[in-house]
C-alpha cells in the first residue's frame, strides 16, 4: 500500500487549515502594520500633547 501524500502546495509549504501559508502571512503582515500605526498615533498624540503644554494654541497635528 502506498502511504496519503501530504497536503502541500506546489511552492513545498505545509497548509494551515486547508489554506495556503499566503493567507496567514498576510494577516500576521496587517497586524504588523496595524501595531505600527496605533504606535504612531499615540506617538504622535504625545507630541501633540507636550507642543500643546509648551506653546498654547496653534495649528493642532491630530485632529481629536
Amino acid at each position: 500500500m502506498s502511504e496519503p501524500q501530504p497536503n502541500v502546495t506546489r511552492g513545498g509549504y505545509d497548509r494551515i487549515y486547508g489554506l495556503h501559508p499566503f493567507f496567514f502571512w498576510a494577516a500576521v503582515l496587517l497586524l504588523q502594520v496595524a501595531f505600527v500605526a496605533v504606535i504612531a498615533t499615540a506617538l504622535v498624540a504625545t507630541i501633540d500633547w507636550t507642543e500643546d503644554l509648551i506653546w498654547p494654541g496653534g495649528p493642532e497635528l491630530l485632529p481629536f
